[in-house]
């Protein structure tokens, strides 16, 4: 049976203080979609209900669906992908259009819900001309029934097919139904759309209520960010006063008691893998505090810092968040590292910071234990204290693939599925694919503060705090570093540095996408919007560099350190990173924030969507203009509303709010679109996708972290929306493994804070340090809607193509990367 999630433990609300009454019951049925959790907080706070979720293609409560709606004063069907002609799509949505008169229940359907709805009653479904995804528009209401004193609105619209409802003026110039559908159906709101010129207009149903039974849609999305909220909300409250009126009068007063054995699943309680004790044993000098020392070093840049503290080809991170603090890896004596692979489901460690080098090898992990085992250990490990001004204290840096995010997604029972849960063209691992997780464990670190020039030294090593220990020998080392730079001494090392990276790659071998096989991709993914299957898809091309390693095995361990450097002189950014771990090696100069978390409660996302490259006369008001578009805001609103269910999920109603919708920002070569979202966690109020959960029981900020980062992978700006259907079609039209590319990097913090970016404007190498050979791979794309052309797509991704691709020609053809 598919998930049944239930009491989200909200605590009383408005009229339900001590001694009041429970708050009243609301199924809703989700079709996989990507704004399921907006809905759902929408109905809780405007309406002060229980929502509980049940999924399309879930079985009914004890096989009696008429006796577990008695538990309920209404159902709420929501929208998905897909077609309301298709069964499997709407699932058990369509047991409730059978219901006799006495089971009968209200039911209020969106998007797919209301097709549905339409579709049993007599109207045919069909494809939009052009499908309307993204976009705001106005719609007409009768000033009736649900819509009553409100004469218009503006909502957001995401659907490619509609109810074919045929309608003529009636004397006030209102439409009215005529034909099957009439005889059942009632027109509430309706948008009028130009077909072939001025004055040549239909109307579109954008609401409908049955004439006799308590059944009412809406094509429209009420919960989007950008539909008109206060009109929205009263729509919906006057629904549920005549759902409420309409129980009265058929006497569904007294309804029987919710029990957890409805609303919960039961857990799995076994016991964590055996591997869990080795990492306990390896991490066990760790102490619950930080010690650290702080001091001001203007000259001090993280890359010195790094290489002060790091031997060439070391297991290795350097992560920069958020723009501020770069935070840098020291090895220390009880070093090691993990890497996990979903496909093979295999958990590998490695400790190499002691005299002992050990392996150790877990088998037959899922991928949802692997989150546990994290989740286990974190806590385990737990840090109470270090500097309050730096984000992280210790624990992993490191990273998770786009395919790690694939194998965490939520699906149907009944596809045929890989062990991503996607159909592909691609099977089995190859030596250019990168582990799915590597993390770094780490107990040293160095923190730079960009703002303010302070450097932290720390360790959770107990002996590191002694007096002319680690900390005070790292601190005066770095301090006599800053102080005797020479300006000299750094040009001769970029000098010698160019010459030795131009001597690799005026031999390498650069294999660039196909523009013949991208605009048949397009013209792929164009097929699948139009279907009514996604509502855009971030399509995506790779390049490939082959170099051959130079002629010293030093330089072939050096050389993904130099183009790192390179990388943040041609394109510096607010999340660049570097890493090493076992064969994987990242040089990233992202742009883009996936994810953070502080230690107290607060979860923040800022997707990325939209990009107008730097040129002569591109100035920040110019790239508003262009950004503005109502292309260029569908693709950016669509993925706000996906990340707004993706926090909903883990902060619950009322924990999520818009900080900034839809604002172009400078990103180094580019200008882009990005939207700012937050959510406050409450653990006696978790969200859908975190309720039934055990782990999460305690306040500690980590765990919820951890979760969000499970719950909310693949990035929603690298796959579209719904995000469980577009990568079903991503991987199959890509027909490839993204890898390292489309992923998430950054820090778990032991603190309980974390920051991960996406792993966009990025270069990643899975060759061995001193194969003859050394392989990159570059990932660019965008986001295909309705509105693109395939010319414009793929120039886009040249655009972000460029902006990493730029490092890898030599500089002596130009005097620079460009």
């Amino acid at each position: 049976m598919a998930p049944l999630l239930g009491d989200n433990g909200l605590p009383p609300r408005g009229q339900h203080g001590p001694g009041g009454t429970a708050p009243k019951n609301v199924l809703y049925i989700d079709a996989y979609d990507s704004f399921s959790y907006n809905v759902v907080a929408m109905l809780e706070e405007v309406l002060d209900v229980k929502v509980t979720v049940l999924k399309i293609d879930s079985i009914w409560p004890d096989g009696n669906m008429a006796a577990f709606l008695q538990c309920f004063e209404a159902v709420v069907l929501g929208p998905g992908p897909g077609d309301p002609r298709i069964l499997a799509d709407v699932g058990i949505m369509e047991d409730i259009w059978n219901l006799s008169s006495t089971d009968l229940l209200p039911v209020f359907g969106i998007c797919l819900g209301f097709q549905s709805l339409c579709l049993h009653h007599g109207a045919p479904i069909r494809r939009l001309p052009h499908p309307f995804h993204g976009q705001v528009r106005r719609v007409q209401t009768s000033q009736a029934d649900i819509f009553e004193c409100i004469q218009d609105l503006e909502v957001t619209l995401y659907h490619s097919l509609y109810a074919q409802l045929e309608s003529i003026q009636d004397d006030r110039g209102n439409p009215t139904f005529v034909g099957p559908a009439a005889q059942e159906l009632s027109l509430l709101a309706w948008l009028s759309v130009e077909q072939h010129g001025p004055g040549d207009s239909s109307r579109l149903p954008m609401a409908v209520r049955h004439k006799s039974r308590p059944l009412w849609g809406v094509q429209f999305h009420p919960e989007s960010c950008k539909s008109n909220r206060e009109a929205c909300s009263e729509i919906l409250r006057k629904w549920w006063e005549m759902a409420l009126r309409y129980n009265k009068m058929n006497g569904r007063c007294s309804y029987p008691i919710l029990t957890s054995s409805f609303t919960q699943i039961s857990s799995d309680m076994t016991s964590l893998p055996e591997i869990v004790h080795t990492m306990l044993k390896w991490s066990a000098s760790i102490s619950k505090y930080s010690s650290f020392r702080h001091f001001h070093a203007k000259t001090l840049d993280a890359a010195t810092i790094y290489e002060t503290q790091n031997s060439p080809g070391s297991p290795a991170v350097l992560f920069k968040s958020n723009g501020r603090y770069s935070i840098i890896s020291v090895p220390g004596p009880a070093s090691w590292r993990l890497e996990y692979s979903a496909q093979s489901e295999t958990l590998i460690t490695e400790r190499f910071g002691c005299d002992n080098p050990q392996t150790v090898v877990e088998t037959c992990l899922p991928v949802s234990r692997f989150w546990d085992v994290l989740r286990y250990l974190m806590d385990m490990r737990k840090v109470e204290s270090g500097s309050e001004n730096v984000p992280f204290w210790a624990g992993f840096l490191g990273y998770f693939s786009y395919e790690m995010g694939l194998a965490c997604l939520a699906r149907p029972k009944d596809g045929d599925h890989s062990h991503s849960g996607f159909r592909s063209s691609v099977s089995g691992n190859s030596t250019d694919d990168p582990a799915d997780s590597s993390l770094l464990w780490t107990e040293r670190s160095v923190i730079l503060d960009h703002e303010t020039g302070r450097v932290t030294v720390q360790s959770t090593l107990e002996a590191d705090n002694l007096r002319d220990g680690w900390l005070d020998e790292t601190c005066r080392l770095l301090q006599e570093k800053s102080a005797h730079a020479m300006p000299d001494e750094a040009d001769d090392k970029f000098i010698s540095d160019v010459k030795l990276l131009d001597s690799v790659l005026r031999r390498g071998v650069v294999q660039f996408p196909d523009q013949q096989s991208y605009n048949k991709q397009f013209e792929a993914c164009t097929a699948e919007l139009y279907a009514g299957e996604s509502y855009e898809l971030c399509l995506t091309c790779e390049t490939t560099i082959t170099l051959p390693s130079p002629e010293s095995d030093r330089d072939s361990v050096r050389l993904p350190w130099i183009l790192y450097k390179r990388l943040q002189r041609y394109n510096p950014a607010a999340f660049s990173a570097f890493a090493k771990l076992g064969d994987v090696k990242i040089v990233s100069s992202s742009p883009e924030c996936f994810i953070n978390w502080d230690r107290e409660s607060t979860l923040e996302m800022k997707p990325m969507k939209g990009t107008v490259r730097k040129s002569d006369g591109m100035t920040l008001e110019r790239a508003r203009e262009i950004l503005g578009s109502r292309k260029e805001v569908a693709e950016n609103l669509m993925i706000a509303d996906l990340i707004r269910h993706d926090l909903y999920g883990i902060c619950g109603s009322r924990g999520v709010h818009v900080e900034k919708l839809l604002e172009v920002e400078d990103n180094g070569r580019v200008y882009s679109m990005i939207t700012h979202v937050k959510g406050e966690v409450h653990p006696a109020r978790p969200g859908f996708a975190a309720r039934d959960m055990p782990q999460l029981r305690s306040a500690d900020m980590s765990a919820y972290g951890l979760t969000a980062l499970q719950r909310c992978l693949p990035p929603g700006s690298m796959t579209g929306a719904p995000k469980e259907r577009s990568c079903m079609h991503l991987s199959s039209i890509e027909a490839r493994k993204r890898g390292v590319y489309s992923g998430v990097m950054g820090f778990l913090d032991l603190g309980g804070g974390g920051s991960f970016s996406v792993l966009i404007r990025s270069a990643f190498s899975s060759s061995r340090d001193l194969d003859d050979k050394q392989k990159w791979r570059i990932g660019a794309g965008g986001a295909v809607t309705v509105l693109s052309t395939a010319e414009g797509e793929w120039e886009e991704m040249l655009t972000k193509l460029n902006t990493v691709y730029g490092i890898f020609k030599p500089l002596g053809t130009s005097g620079s990367a460009d």
